[in-house]
């Protein structure tokens, strides 16, 4: 079932006119009614929220990576190798699942920001 969910939500996706759009979606309704409909629904939710928070992160460090060093914030404070940032960050297949930043390394990735922030502020050459 999830599979199918999957291919119809691509097909949606890259449609191209309204037309076809409501002729998915009628598929997807004629499926609504079969066992495992709900739970493949849900996880597709919950992997497209997964997926975009991760858009998100990358999205919002965009601008700040290339001015920051990410060998000296993951040796620092998360005690790990630049490639370890760059494998959550990217998403990439880890022991056969994407690698994604959990919350607890995201505050610690917040709280290194903040930090290398004040001690940017605080130093002078004068």
């Amino acid at each position: 079932m999830k599979n199918k969910l999957e291919i119809l939500k691509e097909r949606f996706i890259h449609a191209d006119t309204e037309r076809e759009r409501e002729a998915i979606d009628r598929e997807i309704r004629a499926l609504m009614n079969i066992d495992g409909f709900s739970e493949s629904m849900v996880q597709i939710a919950r992997e497209s929220a997964d997926k975009a928070e991760e858009l998100r992160v990358k999205e919002k460090l965009k601008e700040v990576l290339p001015l920051i060093s990410i060998s000296y914030i993951t040796k620092i404070y998360f005690n790990k190798s630049r490639q370890w940032f760059y494998q959550k960050l990217n998403g990439n297949i880890v022991n056969g699942k994407p690698a994604k930043f959990t919350a607890e390394e995201i505050e610690t990735l917040n709280y290194a920001l903040k930090d290398v922030s004040r001690k940017l502020a605080a130093s002078s050459v004068v």
